[in-house]
C-alpha cells in the first residue's frame, strides 16, 4: 500500500503535464506572434552570431535562451510549440519537486492531489501559450530545486548535511541567477537570504535559551560556583552541536551564513548592473513617480494589491467573461480572504511548530507575497487599470505562495493539530509547548483551525478549478481564429497593410513585416 501511495506523489505531476500538453494541442497551432516578433528581428537568423550574445544586458535577456533558440532554429525551424513544451516540462520540474517533497513528508494524498489540481490550473495559460517565456517555468523549477535542498540541510543540520548538498547551496545561486532566472532573480534571493538569516537567528536563539537551562539547571542543584561555571560552559559549548544538546539546532553557523549570503546576493548585483543596461518600453504606462503615484490615488494600489491576490482563486478572463457584471468590491472582497490565507498558514506555521522540521512552506510564503508586492511596484504604471495585476502573466509568481498555504495545511493535517503522539513527544520538553498541548485538547480551537484550512483549500480548489474549465473551453476558439484567421493574413504578409499585421501578431510595433520575411525567406516556423 505504502509504494502504491507512493506512485501518486509522481504520477499527479505527471499527468498534469499531460494536461497541459492537451490543452497546447487544443487550443495553439505553431505560429508566431507578439514578443516573438522582437525575437525574429533581433537574434535571426545568425542565431549564433556571439556579437548578439555578449551585450551589456545579457542577463535580462536569460542566457539559456540563446542556446535552446539556436537548437530550435537548427532542428526545428523555430517551432513555437516546442518552446512551448519546453515551459511545461520546466513547470513539471516544480511539481516533481513538490511531490518529492511531499512524498518525504509523508503528506496526506488528499492533500496532495488538491494542492497539484490547483497547481497545473489554465490560470497561468498565457505564459503558456506564449512560448517565449519558457525560461521563467524552468526558472521556478530551479527556484523550487534550491528552496528544497535548503530545506532539506535545514532538517538534518549544516553539520551533518553531505558535502554535495552544501556545494549545491553554494553553487546553484549563481548558476540560477546568472543563466535562468531573469528578472524574477529579486525575490529568489531575497527569499533565500531570509531564510539564511531565519536559520541563524534562530540557532542564536536557541542556543542562549539551552545556555541559560543549564544555567538553572545548576542553580536547582546548589552547585558550587566553579561547577556551576562548568556546566554553564558545557551548555554553551555544546550547544551548537547537533544531536548532543537539541535537534533544534540547524549549526548554521556565522561565517557559513555570511558566505551563503554573499553567494546569493553577488550574483544578484551582477544582474542589476546588467538590468541597468537594458532599455524597456511600455505601451499605455504612466510616467509617475511610485510615491506621486500613491499619494495621487492610494486606493488604486490597495484595489490593485487586493485583486491581484484574487487572481489566485479566480482568473481574471472567467470574470470578465461570466461575471463582468459583479463589482469590483467583492474581488478585493475574496483579495482580503486570499491575504488572511497567507497569515493564517503563517500563524499555523509557528503556533503548531512546523517550522521546527520545515521551513519550505515559509520560503514560498515569502516569495508568494512578496511577488505580490514586486508587481504592484513595478507595474503600477499602469493605472487607472487596477485589475492589470489579475493578469495570468503574473499567475507563475503568485503561485508559489498558494502552495505553501496547502503544504501549511496539508503538514498541520498530518500532525492532526498536536494531537498525535509523536508530536507530543518531540515538543514536551517546553512548557509553554506541553500548555498548548493540553489546551488544543480542551479548547475548540482546533476544529476552528481545520475547517478554516478546509474551507480555504476549498475556495481556491473550487475558484482555479473554474477557472481551468473556462480556459480549455475557450481554448478552441482561440486554435480556430489563429488557423482560419490570423495564419492566412500572414501567410500573405506582403499584400496586407501594417495596421492589419500588428492586430494579427498582437505587436504594435514596427517590425512586423520585417520578421516575417526573415521566416519565409528561411523556410521557418509557418513557412516551414
Amino acid at each position: 500500500m505504502k509504494n502504491k501511495k507512493s506512485y501518486v506523489y509522481i504520477g499527479l505531476p505527471v499527468l498534469g503535464m499531460i494536461f497541459y500538453l492537451a490543452y497546447i494541442r487544443r487550443s495553439a497551432i505553431d505560429m508566431v506572434y507578439s514578443d516573438y516578433i522582437r525575437l525574429i528581428n533581433s537574434y535571426l537568423p545568425d542565431v549564433w552570431n556571439p556579437d548578439k550574445f555578449f551585450v551589456a544586458d545579457l542577463l535580462t535577456r536569460i542566457p539559456v535562451n540563446f542556446l535552446e533558440r539556436g537548437l530550435n532554429v537548427m532542428i526545428f525551424g523555430y517551432s513555437v510549440t516546442v518552446d512551448r513544451i519546453m515551459g511545461i516540462l520546466g513547470f513539471g520540474l516544480s511539481a516533481l519537486v513538490i511531490g518529492r517533497y511531499s512524498r518525504k513528508k509523508e503528506l496526506c494524498p488528499v492533500w496532495y492531489a488538491a494542492m497539484m489540481i490547483v497547481m497545473f490550473s489554465l490560470n497561468k495559460w498565457e505564459m503558456l501559450y506564449n512560448g517565449t517565456g519558457w525560461a521563467h517555468f524552468l526558472a521556478f523549477g530551479l527556484f523550487f530545486w534550491n528552496y528544497a535542498l535548503l530545506d532539506q540541510v535545514y532538517e538534518k543540520g549544516f553539520r551533518n548535511a553531505k558535502k554535495s548538498e552544501l556545494v549545491l547551496l553554494f553553487v546553484l545561486p549563481f548558476v540560477i541567477t546568472i543563466g535562468a532566472a531573469g528578472p524574477y532573480c529579486a525575490i529568489y534571493t531575497v527569499t533565500i537570504v531570509m531564510a539564511y538569516l531565519f536559520i541563524y537567528v534562530r540557532d542564536i536563539v536557541i542556543a542562549k535559551s539551552l545556555s541559560g537551562k543549564y544555567q538553572a539547571k545548576a542553580d536547582r542543584q546548589n552547585l558550587s560556583s566553579t561547577d556551576r561555571k562548568n556546566v554553564s560552559g558545557k551548555g554553551r559549548e555544546n550547544a551548537g552541536v547537533i544531536g548532543v544538546i537539541s535537534d533544534d539546532l540547524a549549526g548554521i553557523g556565522t561565517a557559513r551564513v555570511i558566505a551563503l549570503i554573499a553567494v546569493a546576493v553577488i550574483p544578484f548585483l551582477i544582474y542589476l548592473w546588467s538590468n541597468s543596461q537594458a532599455v524597456y518600453e511600455y505601451s499605455g504606462a504612466v510616467n509617475v513617480p511610485l510615491l506621486t503615484a500613491f499619494r495621487q490615488d492610494p486606493k488604486f494600489f490597495i484595489k490593485f494589491l487586493l485583486k491581484s491576490f484574487a487572481s489566485m482563486v479566480f482568473g481574471v478572463e472567467l470574470i470578465d467573461r461570466s461575471f463582468a457584471g459583479i463589482p469590483g468590491k467583492v474581488w478585493c472582497a475574496v483579495g482580503v480572504i486570499v491575504l488572511f490565507a497567507y497569515f493564517f498558514a503563517l500563524w499555523m506555521n509557528f503556533y503548531y511548530r512546523i517550522e521546527k522540521q520545515t521551513i519550505l512552506p515559509l520560503m514560498l510564503l515569502a516569495g508568494g507575497g512578496m511577488n505580490h508586492l514586486m508587481v504592484l511596484v513595478s507595474r503600477y504604471i499602469f493605472m487607472p487599470n487596477d485589475k492589470y495585476g489579475m493578469s495570468s502573466r503574473y499567475a507563475l509568481q503568485y503561485q508559489i505562495g498558494v502552495i505553501g498555504i496547502f503544504l501549511t495545511f496539508a503538514l498541520a493535517a498530518k500532525c492532526g493539530f498536536c494531537k498525535k503522539e509523536e508530536c507530543r513527544e518531540s515538543r514536551g520538553t517546553e512548557p509553554k509547548v506541553a500548555q498548548h498541548i493540553s489546551r488544543t485538547e480542551k479548547d475548540p480551537l482546533p476544529k476552528l483551525v481545520k475547517r478554516l484550512s478546509i474551507a480555504l483549500a476549498a475556495m481556491f480548489l473550487i475558484g482555479n478549478v473554474m477557472t481551468t474549465a473556462e480556459e480549455f473551453r475557450f481554448g478552441k476558439y482561440r486554435k480556430e481564429h489563429n488557423r482560419d484567421e490570423v495564419k492566412q493574413i500572414l501567410l500573405n504578409f506582403e499584400n496586407e497593410s501594417d495596421k492589419t499585421l500588428e492586430d494579427a501578431l498582437e505587436y504594435h510595433k514596427p517590425g512586423c513585416r520585417e520578421a516575417l520575411t526573415v521566416l519565409k525567406e528561411n523556410g521557418w516556423n509557418i513557412w516551414r
